[in-house]
């Protein structure tokens, strides 16, 4: 027996020391581009492959580890395999622990059925598209992309917006590099940079209120390749070119741009006279810029140019621009970011137009004004700002200090009706301070918030008709500063908060209007005040898909206006109660609905308050209205919304309803060569309808996508012109789909139409006015050859002239683009070959008006550019 237990023990000892523990590690790459590959198999087996003795996926940085028995690795084979990649496979000998695998990549056919990633896949409350699968030749941007992806639009401003609502925050590898400035970004870095975007959807961007807080806005992140990370990233471009019938054209960028853990840099450089309005970058979409803009100074001469209605902006701009931009993040040791931007315009434009006015009145005839105008307009703007960040599950403080300065002059000469020429000069000074700063404490949380800013906003505008001039000078500061304290807490699934705040304003202004008799008083000082307290309780409450918030807030308002010139002096005092309710409901997976009212009452905008008349164009004198009432809006509106990501599927329709009471009327008077524009006392009341789909649909089978959108206005207001009242009623609706598909590998075709009408109608004539409009656009994109890629693009439009005439313009471009080498690449663009020269369209304005519009639109433009990518 004792032997026995002796034999046993010394073949257990054999055996364990014989059978000892072996790991292999190392890393899988991607073998053209040099990066790690995350997610691919490693599996250690015997060499028939029947028998699997240890598996492992590799981490992010494509490193792996395996762990087995050293016995049962005898006569074993490691196998490396990855979806879209050839697999590899190594034998086990001893003396290898450490592998170094690079994969190249392989289309994978079952059955000649390519298997390729998706295009779109939801992970949690995230929608990812895979970047690649949208790009098609031609496509330079991710800005091009995004208009491509279905769920997401793109205004012509640049504003995104996922399923009818505008983002909250674009990230760049989950960094806010640009502050609300994002159209920096989607115009600056390319396409084939980026490897998928991100849709965050029910985004809180204050991590301290994950969880307690709710959002009903999306976020966009864009998670870049691997290999762009590291290095310094962009391109350089020029080009050269001649325009009908003989002048220069140029075209010059430089992109530099960096994105890692620590450091983020977006720098560029853009100039051009080609039409492309490279400024609409600077516009920013931040939350707190859009929600204070009606507290800034009032732009009461009109300087800045409309835009053409349907044509792009490329059509109509003579322009000549410079840009500057430079963006720096920095993260700090402590994970504090800090960046810094500063921004540069230089725009100058012409443009030529020819305009007939028509002023409807009650029982009289129709007051007819034609004019001809050559502007020329010159735009300088610079922008610096400084931001620090800090956003941790416990705590926020996000300081940004920024400076804009802008200066703004046009000068015009008009023919027709009151032939004159004018000039105008407006420049505008800033200074912003904008904190935020947040403490949580389990369940409870205390937030302060200040924004303040300083303006100092002049303007001023000569008119000359014949021997006879007409000044105008304004000059204008104002201080404004919101501070509030917000206090709260969850219990179980409600959160309550209290917000407590004052708001103070400080505005002076000093008009004088020299050269024109009508007036009773051309010149006034002035000076406005108001205090606003208020009180805001705030009740939020998640119950399964059932998602709630209800507002009430109180406001105490005190105002005091003061004219220096006669020693009036006018306080006011408010108390308002301004409800608001907030639901949303998941229905399913694939369905969500949502409905918010509310009553919204405030005294009227500071802007009106003024003494005497100013003239805002040569033919209109806008007069003051200090005195004090009341707009109240009262609003009901609702959204329902749709998705089947992995069928491609997105849809959203939303309907706004809202009444509107005002305590005065818009009046207008002729008198001789002027248009007098006032307030008269009176109970106004007006109400407006909304309503706006999208729809986008993926039929990958087909290579196609198909997008809808569609919207309505209806809008019942009421006018005063000549002492007689005018109910009118404006309603417009237009619906556009778009269709983009692959016809064969080597030919893609874009179509998209646009057809709309507009009515204005006269209640108490029975009368009603109406246009149309119809744009239409095709497009082919030919690769016949591998490095060779020819654009053919025709447009069509079709709009309602004066005296209800229909016309029909027909605008065509061609572009051939060769890739000489995979980083350098030539385009020859040639714009409008048809030589069109004007553009016309007729459209109703809010003050029961028809306005006819001729305009000079770009000739035939040539364009040679080359682009050196890296």
């Amino acid at each position: 027996m004792r032997n026995l237990i002796f034999c046993l023990l010394a073949i257990c000892l054999a055996s364990s020391l014989h059978a000892q523990p072996r790991t292999w590690e190392g890393k899988v790459t991607d073998a053209t581009k040099h990066t790690p590959l995350q997610g691919a198999s490693v599996t250690l087996c015997k060499a028939d492959g029947k028998s699997i003795l240890a598996f492992a996926i590799t981490d992010e940085d494509g490193t792996f580890h395996l762990n087995a028995d050293s016995t049962k690795a005898i006569q074993a084979v490691i196998r490396f395999s990855c979806l879209g990649y050839a697999s590899v496979t190594r034998p086990v000998q001893p003396q290898d622990k450490t592998y170094r695998i690079a994969l190249q990549p392989k289309e994978i056919q079952i059955k000649e059925v390519i298997v390729k990633a998706p295009k779109i896949r939801a992970q949690g409350d995230t929608i990812i598209y895979n970047v690649a699968r949208f790009s098609k030749e031609g496509d330079r941007t991710i800005g091009d992309i995004l208009k491509k992806l279905p769920g997401i639009q793109v205004a012509d401003d640049g504003k995104i917006s996922y399923q009818g609502t505008p983002i909250n925050k674009f990230y760049i590898e989950g960094k806010d590099l640009l502050g609300g400035k994002y159209g920096i970004a989607t115009n600056s870095i390319s396409n084939q940079d980026v490897n998928s975007v991100e849709v965050m959807e029910n985004h809180q961007p204050i991590k301290a209120l994950s969880g307690l807080s709710l959002s009903d806005q999306a976020a966009i992140n864009l998670r870049l390749k691997e290999n762009v990370k590291q290095r310094w990233i962009g391109n350089a471009k020029g080009g050269a070119g001649i325009a009908s019938p003989a002048s220069a054209l140029w075209e010059a960028e430089g992109i530099a741009m960096q994105f890692n853990r620590k450091f983020q840099s977006l720098n560029t450089y853009k100039t051009n006279n080609t039409g492309k309005d490279v400024t609409r970058e600077f516009k920013s979409f931040d939350i707190n810029v859009l929600r204070y803009r009606r507290e800034k100074l009032s732009d009461y001469i009109q300087i800045v140019p409309p835009s053409v209605q349907a044509l792009t902006r490329e059509r109509e701009l003579f322009n000549r621009t410079h840009q500057v931009t430079s963006n720096n993040l920095f993260q700090l040791k402590n994970g504090m970011n800090v960046t810094t931007s500063l921004g540069y315009i230089n725009h100058r434009t012409e443009s030529d137009k020819q305009t007939l006015t028509e002023y409807y009145q009650a029982d009289a005839d129709t007051t007819t004004i034609r004019e001809g105008e050559s502007s020329l307009f010159k735009q300088q703007q610079f922008s610096a700002e400084v931001r620090i960040e800090a956003n941790e599950d416990t705590y926020n403080l996000t300081e940004r200090l920024q400076a804009d300065f802008s200066w703004l002059d046009k000068a015009d000469g008009v023919s027709g009706s009151i032939p004159n020429t004018q000039d105008a000069y407006s420049p505008d000074k800033q200074l912003t301070n904008d904190l935020y700063l947040l403490k949580r404490f389990g369940n409870k949380f205390i937030i302060f918030t200040s924004y303040t800013f300083l303006q100092d906003h002049p303007q001023r505008m000569n008119v000359v008709y014949g021997n006879e001039a007409r000044t105008q000078r304004i000059e204008q500061r104002k201080l404004f500063s919101d501070n509030k304290i917000d206090y709260g807490f969850v219990i179980g699934q409600v959160m309550v908060s209290l917000a407590a705040g004052a708001k103070v304003m400080w505005r002076d202004m000093d008009s004088e209007l020299e050269g024109i008799t009508i007036t009773d008083n051309d010149e006034g000082k002035s000076s406005m005040n108001y205090t606003q307290l208020y009180l805001t309780p705030k009740l939020e409450y998640t119950w399964h898909r059932l998602k709630t918030r209800l507002s009430l807030p109180v406001n105490f308002y005190h105002y005091l206006y003061k004219e220096k010139a006669n020693g009036l002096e006018s306080p006011s005092t408010h108390l308002l109660f301004n409800p608001d309710l907030y639901l949303s409901y998941t229905l399913s997976a694939d369905w969500d609905i949502d409905l918010s009212g509310g009553i919204t009452s405030r005294p009227l905008n500071d802007g009106s308050f003024y003494p005497g008349y100013l003239m805002d164009s040569y033919r209109t004198l806008m007069k003051g209205y200090p005195v004090y009432g009341l707009n109240t809006n009262k609003y009901i509106e609702g959204g329902i919304y749709y998705k089947r990501t992995l069928d491609e599927f997105f849809a959203d329709l939303s309907v706004s309803h809202s009444w509107m009471s005002l305590p005065y009327l818009s009046n207008q008077a002729f008198e001789g060569d002027f248009i007098i524009a006032s307030y008269q006392e009176g109970k106004n009341t007006a109400r407006q309808l909304d309503v706006n789909g999208n729809v986008s649909k993926g039929f990958d089978f087909l290579n196609c996508y198909i997008y809808l959108q569609g919207m309505y206005t209806n809008r019942h207001s009421m006018l005063v012109r000549n002492e007689e009242r005018m109910p009118n009623v404006r309603s417009m609706w237009s619906i556009g789909p778009r269709i983009e598909a692959d016809l064969t590998e080597k030919i893609t075709l874009q179509y998209e139409l646009s057809y709309g009408k507009s009515k204005l109608r006269l209640e108490n004539e029975g009368s009603e006015m109406q246009t149309a409009s119809m744009k239409q656009s095709l497009s082919l994109r030919i690769t016949s050859l591998p490095k060779l890629s020819i654009l053919l693009k025709g447009e069509h439009f079709r709009n309602t002239e004066t005296d209800n005439r229909k016309r029909d313009f027909f605008l065509a471009d061609a572009m051939v683009s060769y890739q000489l080498s995979k980083r350098c690449d030539l385009e020859l663009n040639a714009t409008n070959l048809l030589d069109e020269r004007e553009y016309a369209y007729t459209t109703f304005t809010n003050e029961a008006s028809t306005v006819s519009r001729s305009y000079r639109i770009r000739p035939r433009n040539l364009l040679l550019t080359a682009r050196f990518t890296f």
